[in-house]
């Protein structure tokens, strides 16, 4: 969901970054396993060091 939310796609422009994790953090509970997004949010760096090794050749930018 973190990845879709935060990519571009022809039909959206992409969330920035901490709008979707407020998206996840709110919706745990009721969308999302609290437990699962609470344990996404915890490895917040590893999170973007993912994205960023492996975003769209496309993208222009880089998440710090």
């Amino acid at each position: 969901m973190f990845d879709a939310l935060t990519s571009e796609r022809p039909y959206k422009k992409a969330w920035e970054l901490e709008r979707a994790a407020g998206f996840l953090r709110d919706s745990a509970g009721s969308h999302f396993d609290p437990v699962c997004i609470e344990a996404f949010l915890s490895g917040w760096k590893e999170v973007l060091d993912i994205r960023n090794r492996f975003r769209d050749e496309d993208e222009s930018f880089a998440v710090q």
